[in-house]
């Protein structure tokens, strides 16, 4: 049986692989030819703009004195970065929902969106990540689909937090939504243990979870988790799932992944820290291969999970 499984698990990520890459040569390429012009026309404006910015910030940095300088010269260079990813962004949003839906007919039932299928609101009352109710929050590339016979949402986004001038980044990933064979009793919840930014898990305190002890040391030093039922969580976080947590992490190249269990869901996090599904270099020829060779690696860590989890099966956890 084991080897059944593991040929049904090779045949379908060897088959989105050849679906995909003879619809990106066969139907993608020959629309994207189409812009290559805008292309170029867009590279050339950001470099201008770029240019000049970064020569003011140069000028200001030598002719005013003191921090006053130097403040403004970062300033305008920041504004040139800025500047530049808004044309980058700009541009990709104008070709995305020209080939991402032929894209997706590699995966049949998968949907490219451009509204979030995991929401706002979901991701708050899952707990998997703090400050929701105070955090801004942006969504961009998301996801809705079905693979081995199991719901699949995936949301990207970033959740910031401001503090005066600054601007703390929680969360920059995705979150994945995978349906679950049973519903939950509890809501139990991993996250980092020590991030980037502070978090006390007061919300999850005021809650009414409480700190579950965990037996592998290795991933207690990383991950704290909080459950409603202590039971409950101690029959879901064990070695094995510890093991898969893992893997879905190197999956991801995430620092911190993380985790919850809330409702007849699993919520997935990885903190990828950079923009996923990015297509439409402005340095690089728009038809170039490379990038959808990194979108197909991206979308199909996405579908690993369901083997990470094993969530294809009636076996729970």
């Amino acid at each position: 049986i084991s080897s059944n499984n593991e040929q049904e698990k090779e045949y379908s990520i060897e088959q989105f692989q050849k679906d995909y890459s003879q619809l990106v040569e066969e139907k993608v390429v020959p629309i994207l030819l189409d812009y290559e012009n805008e292309r170029k026309t867009r590279l050339k404006w950001a470099i201008i703009i770029v240019t000049v910015l970064s020569i003011i910030s140069v000028i200001l940095l030598f002719c005013v004195e003191g921090r006053s300088g130097v403040r403004l010269a970062l300033f305008f260079i920041s504004g040139a970065v800025v500047i530049w990813q808004l044309i980058k962004k700009n541009f990709e949003n104008k070709i995305k929902p020209l080939i991402m839906p032929t894209l997706m007919q590699a995966i049949p039932g998968f949907y490219w969106k451009l509204t979030p299928p995991v929401t706002q609101e979901e991701i708050s009352e899952s707990k998997i990540i703090p400050f929701t109710d105070r955090a801004h929050a942006t969504f961009d590339d998301c996801f809705l689909g079905e693979y081995r016979n199991v719901n699949i949402a995936i949301s990207e986004c970033e959740y910031t937090i401001s503090s005066g001038n600054n601007a703390s980044y929680i969360l920059t990933g995705l979150v994945i939504r995978i349906d679950m064979n049973k519903n939950f009793d509890g809501c139990t919840v991993i996250r980092p243990r020590n991030p980037h930014y502070r978090d006390k898990h007061d919300d999850l305190k005021r809650a009414n979870l409480s700190e579950v002890k965990l037996e592998d040391p290795e991933f207690a030093d990383k991950y704290i988790v909080y459950s409603t039922d202590q039971i409950e969580a101690r029959y879901l976080i064990t070695t094995s799932f510890m093991e898969r947590f893992k893997a879905v992490e190197e999956a991801f190249g995430a620092q911190y992944t993380y985790c919850s269990f809330y409702g007849d869901s699993v919520y997935i996090a990885p903190d990828t820290a950079e923009d996923m599904f990015n297509l439409c270099s402005l340095t690089s020829p728009i038809y170039n291969t490379e990038q959808f060779e990194t979108l197909f690696n991206e979308f199909a860590s996405v579908l690993e999970l369901v083997d990470h989890f094993k969530l294809d099966k009636k076996l729970g956890l």
